[in-house]
C-alpha cells in the first residue's frame, strides 16, 4: 500500500521510507508535531530538485517532503517529492528522476509536464486543515491556519490533492499563501504571459500557422471573397478604436452604408457603440449579421439634445442601417431577426448549469464515487448542462434554416457572448470549410477572438475587486461542447478529433497564449505597445501548434473516418465496395444517425484542403435533450473509475486509425501489382495519412508513444504515473492494436 509513496528511493532507502509512510497511512490523523518522522521522511529527498522553467518564468516559493496522492485511492497511494509555485505554475517534482528528465520519458506537452498547473487553469483551491474541516480560500486573502491537504480544482476539470504531513511548518504557509496570491492577480500586467513575452524572440506577427488573425484589411477580404460577397465591404471606421473598444478595427458593413459621421452618430445608438457588423454570407446570398442591442429612448435623449427627437433620431439611423443590410441580401427580402436573450438560455443559467455539473466531476474519493454512481443519471439530467446544448443546437439550427431564405440578424445586449456561439455554429452547419482544422482555427479566430469575446473577463484570469459576480462563464466551452455533439452525428463529416477540441479547451487556460488572454483587440494592442516595458511585445498564437506539440502528437488531432471519406484513392475503392454490396445493403436497416450522415455527406466529394468547394450541404442535426451525450473525454477523463479499461472512445478511435492505415496499404499493394515492372512497382509512393499509425516505427520517440503509452481515461492527455497500481495492470498499450495488422511502414517502395 506505501510502496508507492517511495518508488524513488534506492533499496536501502526503501526499507525506511516504507516504516515511515505507513506511518502515515496507518495514521492519518497522527500528530503533526512528530518531528523525528518528518526529519526521517525529509532526509529521503534531493535537494537538487529544479522545475524546468519557462523564459521569464522564476520560483517563488517551494516546499520539501509534499505528498501528491493519486486519485480515487483514498489518500492512500501516492508519491513523495517537492512542491514548487513559480510565476507560471505549480509543479511538483520527485526523486525519481525519470519523472523529470526528458531523456528518460515522453513529455507530451513541451510547455508542461504531467505534475505542472498553469496557474490560469486554477479555478478553487480548497485547504483542509486537522480534523478534517475543508475550507475554500478566497483570492486577495492571507491563511494563517497550518494546512493538512491542499485541493486545486482546474478548468480542465482534474483535481490535485497535496499532503503537508512532514513539510516544515514555514513553508506550508508559505506555499498556500503563494498559491492564493499567484492564482488569482489583481491585474492583468501581473499575469505570467508578460513576463513570458519580454523575454521571448519576436517571431513576426505572433504566428507561423495558416491561420488569419483579421488584424489586417486582407485576411476580411479574403474571407469576403471565399463566401462570393459583393454587396459587403472592409471598412476601418472603428481605426484607433475610435468608435467601439470591444470591436475590431476592421470589420465588414454593407457597400455604401454612410458616411463617417453618420456611422459614428449610428454606432453612438448601440451597447457600447458596437455597429452591426457581418459573420457569414451564403451561397444564396443572404447574410448572418450580429448586433447589439440600441440604448433606452430616454438615454438616447440626453445625446441628442433639442436638435432632434429621441425617436427620430432611432428612427431615422437605426431604419438606414437595417435597409443597408436589406439591401445587401440579393433577395431583397425584409431580415429575420433573433433575440438570442430570449431564445438561448440566460448567463446566470448556464453559469448555475456548470457549477452543478462541477460538483458532479470534481471527486477524487472512491466512496464520493460509489456514492455519487448510483444517482449519475439523475444528478446530471439535474445539472441541465444538456439542456443548455440543446438550446443552442437547436438555434443554430432555426437561424441556419432561416438562412436560406432570408438574412438573419442576431442580436443580444452587447453582441459578444451568444452572438459568437451561434454565428460559429450557423457557419459550421452551413460551410464545411469550417469543419476542417484551419477553417474552425479561422472561425474562432474571426468571430470570437478578433469580434471581442471577453475571455479574460469571462475565465477569470484576473479577479477584478470592484465587480461581486466573479462568477466563470464557461461560454467557449458551451460553444465545443456543440461542435463536439455534432461530430458525434457526423462522425466523418469532420477533419478533426475530439482530442483537437480538448486540447484547445486546455490551451485556452494555458495562459501564455495571445489568442484567449484578452477581452477584445483593443487591450490586445495595448498589450504589444505597453510603454511599461519600454518594447514591443509578442506572444504565440495557439494556432501554432508546434509551440506545445510534436508532429507526432498532432497527428491526434486528425480524424481517421474524414480521412478515410476526403482521400481519393480510399474514396473510390469504398466506393466500389458499396456498389458490389449495394443489394446486401438494402437490406440492412440504417441507423437514423448514421442516415443523416449519408444525406448530407455522402456523395460530396469533400476537399481535405479547405477551399471553397467545401461551401454548402447544411448539417440537420437532431436537437433533442435526449439525443445529447455527455462529453466523457473533456468532462471524466481524470475520473478514472468512471471509464471502460481498454476500451471507450481512445479504443475505437485507435481501431479506425488502423483501419484507415491498413486500407491506404492494401490499395499501394494493388496498385504496385498492377505495373509492368518490378522497377516502376518499386518506384510508387504510398500516401501518408498523417494519423497516429502512419509515424514512421524506427524513431525512439514513436517507439515509446506506443509501448508505453497506455489506454486510460485520460489518454492522451497524460502518462500512466497518475494511475493506481491495479489500474495499470490492466490498461492496454496502444502497441497492441499493431500486432494483427498488415500495416507496412515503407513509404518509399514496396518490395512485394
Amino acid at each position: 500500500m506505501t510502496s508507492s509513496f517511495i518508488s524513488y528511493l534506492s533499496r536501502n532507502e526503501k526499507e525506511a521510507g516504507r516504516e515511515t509512510f505507513k506511518s502515515y497511512v496507518d495514521n492519518p490523523d497522527e500528530d503533526e508535531n512528530d518531528e523525528e518522522i518528518k526529519k526521517r521522511a525529509s532526509s529521503f529527498f534531493q535537494n537538487d530538485l529544479n522545475p524546468h522553467l519557462l523564459p521569464g518564468e522564476k520560483t517563488v516559493t517551494e516546499a520539501d517532503s509534499v505528498l501528491c496522492f493519486v486519485p480515487f485511492t483514498e489518500k492512500k497511494q501516492g508519491i513523495s517529492g517537492k512542491l514548487f509555485i513559480t510565476n507560471f505554475k505549480l509543479t511538483f517534482l520527485t526523486g525519481d528522476r525519470s519523472s523529470y528528465d526528458q531523456q528518460n520519458r515522453r513529455q507530451r506537452n513541451k510547455l508542461i509536464d504531467d505534475g505542472d498547473i498553469p496557474l490560469t487553469n486554477i479555478e478553487s483551491i480548497y485547504q483542509v486543515v486537522s480534523g478534517g474541516k475543508r475550507k475554500k480560500l478566497l483570492p486577495n486573502t492571507t491563511v494563517s491556519t497550518l494546512t493538512k491537504y491542499l485541493e486545486i480544482h482546474c478548468k480542465d476539470f482534474r483535481t490535485h490533492v497535496f499532503g503537508f504531513k512532514f513539510t516544515p511548518k514555514d513553508q506550508i504557509k508559505k506555499i498556500t499563501n503563494a498559491v492564493i496570491h499567484y492564482a488569482f492577480p489583481s491585474k492583468s500586467w501581473l499575469l505570467y504571459a508578460y513576463e513570458y513575452a519580454k523575454n521571448l524572440q519576436p517571431t513576426g506577427n505572433g504566428t507561423v500557422s495558416n491561420t488569419p488573425l483579421y488584424s489586417n484589411a486582407d485576411d476580411w477580404e479574403r474571407e469576403l471573397n471565399r463566401c462570393g460577397c459583393t454587396k459587403w465591404n472592409v471598412c476601418d471606421v472603428n481605426r484607433g478604436y475610435c468608435v467601439s473598444q470591444s470591436m475590431p478595427e476592421r470589420f465588414v458593413l454593407p457597400m455604401n452604408l454612410m458616411s463617417y459621421d453618420e456611422l459614428m452618430k449610428a454606432a453612438s445608438q448601440f451597447n457600447e457603440n458596437r455597429l452591426p457588423a457581418w459573420c457569414y454570407t451564403h451561397t444564396n446570398g443572404a447574410s448572418l449579421v450580429r448586433m447589439a442591442e440600441m440604448y433606452a429612448e430616454s438615454e438616447l435623449a440626453d445625446y441628442v439634445g433639442n436638435s432632434l427627437s429621441s425617436e427620430m433620431y432611432i428612427r431615422t439611423y437605426c431604419n438606414r442601417l437595417k435597409t443597408a443590410i436589406q439591401l445587401a441580401d440579393v433577395n431583397k427580402g425584409y431580415p429575420v431577426e433573433m433575440d438570442l436573450t430570449k431564445l438561448c438560455p440566460s448567463l446566470k443559467d448556464v453559469q448555475a448549469s456548470y457549477e452543478r455539473l462541477k460538483e458532479l466531476i470534481f471527486i477524487d474519493s472512491g466512496k464520493d464515487f460509489a456514492v455519487q454512481d448510483i444517482s449519475w443519471f439523475s444528478s446530471l439530467e439535474g445539472t441541465k448542462w444538456l439542456t443548455c446544448v440543446s438550446q443552442c443546437l437547436k438555434v443554430a439550427c432555426d437561424a441556419a434554416k432561416h438562412l436560406e431564405n432570408h438574412t438573419v440578424i442576431i442580436k443580444e445586449p452587447d453582441s459578444r457572448h451568444y452572438c459568437c456561439l451561434i454565428s460559429s455554429l450557423v457557419q459550421i452547419l452551413l460551410d464545411r470549410h469550417f469543419r476542417t482544422r484551419l477553417g474552425f482555427q479561422s472561425l474562432i479566430q474571426r468571430e470570437w477572438v478578433a469580434m471581442g469575446y471577453p475571455f479574460q473577463r469571462e475565465g477569470c484570469l484576473v479577479q477584478d475587486s470592484s465587480k461581486s459576480n466573479t462568477e466563470y462563464i464557461p461560454l467557449f466551452l458551451l460553444f465545443l461542447d456543440c461542435v463536439w455533439q455534432l461530430t458525434q452525428q457526423y462522425p466523418s463529416g469532420f477533419a478533426f478529433s475530439e482530442t483537437y477540441l480538448v486540447t484547445l479547451w486546455d490551451s485556452v487556460h494555458m495562459g501564455i497564449f495571445e489568442t484567449f488572454l484578452f477581452d477584445c483587440c483593443h487591450q490586445r494592442s495595448r498589450y504589444h505597445i505597453d510603454a511599461r516595458w519600454q518594447q514591443r511585445l509578442f506572444l504565440p498564437s495557439t494556432w501554432d501548434w508546434n509551440v506545445q506539440f510534436s508532429d507526432d502528437d498532432q497527428s491526434f488531432f486528425n480524424n481517421p473516418l474524414y480521412v478515410m471519406k476526403t482521400n481519393p484513392d480510399v474514396n473510390e475503392a469504398l466506393n466500389k465496395a458499396k456498389y458490389l454490396q449495394s443489394s446486401l445493403r438494402s437490406k440492412i436497416p440504417t441507423q437514423e444517425l448514421y442516415s443523416y450522415e449519408l444525406q448530407n455527406l455522402e456523395g460530396s466529394n469533400l476537399c481535405i484542403d479547405g477551399t471553397k468547394s467545401l461551401k454548402g450541404y447544411r448539417l440537420t442535426p437532431l436537437t433533442g435533450a435526449a439525443c445529447m451525450k455527455l462529453w466523457t473525454q473533456c468532462y471524466l477523463r481524470w475520473q478514472t473509475p468512471a471509464q471502460i479499461i481498454g476500451g471507450g472512445n481512445p479504443s475505437q478511435y485507435l481501431q479506425q486509425c488502423v483501419m484507415v492505415e491498413e486500407i491506404l496499404c492494401l490499395l499501394h499493394k494493388i496498385e504496385a501489382l498492377k505495373k509492368n515492372s518490378a522497377k516502376s512497382a518499386n518506384s510508387l509512393a504510398r500516401t501518408r495519412s498523417d494519423l497516429v499509425f502512419s509515424m514512421a516505427l524506427d524513431t525512439p520517440r514513436t517507439t515509446e508513444l506506443l509501448a508505453n503509452t497506455y489506454l486510460s481515461s485520460s489518454f492522451p492527455f497524460s502518462s500512466v504515473q497518475r494511475l493506481s497500481r491495479e489500474e495499470k495492470s490492466v490498461f492496454t498499450p496502444i502497441s497492441l492494436f499493431l500486432e494483427h495488422s498488415t500495416i507496412d511502414y515503407d513509404y518509399s517502395n514496396d518490395d512485394d
